[in-house]
């Protein structure tokens, strides 16, 4: 038989399978990758023999293992694997697009009008599920993170669980015997006979499922959200009390500092050159080293113009101050925000500097710099702190249960990594030698 026929139109189910993968997922692709993807799937179909047809729910999961290798957990390769093939398929046999696609792909239904409906009718799958997306406002980046908290595991679990179940048993029943009835599962009794289809059963507690995974995405996204407000109202106030207290002591230098000035006065208009030598060693010679403290580094803050930025950092310097931490930070002039959801910025910068903190309190020398500036058309962010050990393994500190602190307290830098994977135009460098670690932004 012609394989042109059944090529074409697994070239297109499979690049739409690709394309909703890369959208859901975040992992972006360039577009000449995601195609000599499907292309290949697509050929090895055609040669390859017809029990391999039952492995097809799991080729995504096979494609993010071995090429994309994403710091994800088992169950987020589970779900981001298997979601975009249950998704269109579903869609298919729901408009019985999959008659028409299974004709030409395993009867060899070599009709040019039939493989060019089937393949439109796979393409609308995308615009007809970016509709139906934002109809019922699914947030699929949101659902990466909760994967990793408490308040979306269970769901997370279900999901995963109707998955696996499609993949190793309804698609294998389906796709054995193509007659929908023949998944009618018949409960009889002696005065009384139902049936339960099992099919349209699956739709709709995966439909369910999804929903409800989609309300727990949302419901973690407001209590962050809420959690972070109230963070940066803190942080706000101690920073905004840590302003007045400096203050309050320029007030107090300024007045001791005029008293000085008038001893020192009276001392040479009476020609007393000891006393005059006496008060300047005493004070004046003494008095600016005051002003070199870490509190009065905090105040380079002021040149950060987002109130939400600088309230959370600064209530992380001032805590790493408090601690005997040695902060050096440098804000040369104004400056925004990055090009990013502010709440992704204040969870990114919290996670970096508490790192930062408790890796540095560990080390002989505690240390801490800070600087954020415009260099070009582009935002830096530099964070270094000192570590115990004198080189930390970069490539490893990103995934769980890694960080610069040492074994089995990596979560919130493996979070860093899922925030910055949705944002492909942000680069994170890492470097570490001579117990000093850091972490360059550009943005």
């Amino acid at each position: 038989m012609s394989l042109l026929h059944p090529f074409l139109v697994l070239v297109a189910d499979w690049w739409v399978k690709m394309v909703v993968f890369s959208n859901i997922s975040q992992l972006k692709m360039p577009r000449i990758k995601v195609f000599l993807i499907s292309l290949a799937i697509a050929m090895f179909h055609l040669i390859s023999l017809d029990w391999t047809r039952f492995l097809d729910p799991f080729y995504l999961i096979l494609v993010t293992v071995l090429f994309l290798k994403p710091a994800w957990k088992v169950s987020q390769y589970l779900f981001y694997g298997m979601l975009p093939f249950v998704l269109t398929e579903l869609f298919q046999r729901l408009t019985n697009i999959y008659e028409g696609v299974q004709m030409v792909i395993v009867d060899g239904e070599k009709a040019w009008l039939l493989t060019l409906v089937s393949v439109l009718s796979i393409l609308a799958f995308l615009p007809i599920g970016y509709l139906a997306s934002k109809i019922f406002r699914f947030d699929f980046v949101t659902f990466m993170t909760i994967f990793q908290h408490r308040i979306g595991k269970k769901a997370g679990l279900f999901i995963n669980l109707a998955l696996a179940f499609y993949g190793l048993i309804l698609y294998p029943l389906m796709l054995s015997n193509r007659e929908e009835q023949n998944f009618t599962i018949v409960f009889q009794t002696k005065n009384s006979t139902s049936e339960l289809n099992l099919f349209l059963t699956y739709i709709y507690v995966f439909g369910a499922l999804l929903i409800y995974l989609n309300y727990k995405a949302k419901e973690y996204q407001d209590q962050e959200l809420q959690r972070s407000k109230d963070q940066q109202l803190s942080a706000l106030k101690s920073y905004s009390e840590h302003i007045e207290g400096l203050y309050r002591e320029l007030r107090s230098f300024r007045h001791d500092y005029t008293n000085v000035l008038t001893s020192l006065n009276e001392a040479f208009e009476q020609e007393d050159l000891p006393a005059a030598r006496e008060i300047y060693q005493a004070v004046l010679a003494q008095s600016d080293k005051r002003f070199y403290d870490n509190k009065y580094d905090i105040a380079n803050l002021a040149n950060l113009t987002n109130s939400a930025m600088k309230s959370i950092i600064s209530a992380k310097l001032m805590e790493a101050s408090s601690k005997g931490i040695h902060l050096t930070i440098e804000i040369p002039e104004p400056i925004g925000d990055p090009d990013m959801d502010l709440l992704d910025v204040v969870t990114l910068l919290s996670i970096l500097l508490d790192n930062a903190i408790e890796a540095s309190q560990l080390a002989e020398q505690k240390s801490l710099g800070f600087a954020y500036f415009a260099e070009g058309d582009k935002t830096v962010l530099i964070l270094e702190n000192s570590t115990v050990e004198e080189r930390v393994n970069a490539k490893t500190i990103y995934q769980y249960g890694q960080s610069s602190k040492g074994d089995g307290r990596g979560i919130g830098l493996a979070n860093v990594k899922d925030i910055l994977a949705k944002y492909h135009h942000i680069n994170l460098q890492t470097d570490s030698r001579g117990h000093h670690f850091t972490q360059t932004l550009i943005f």
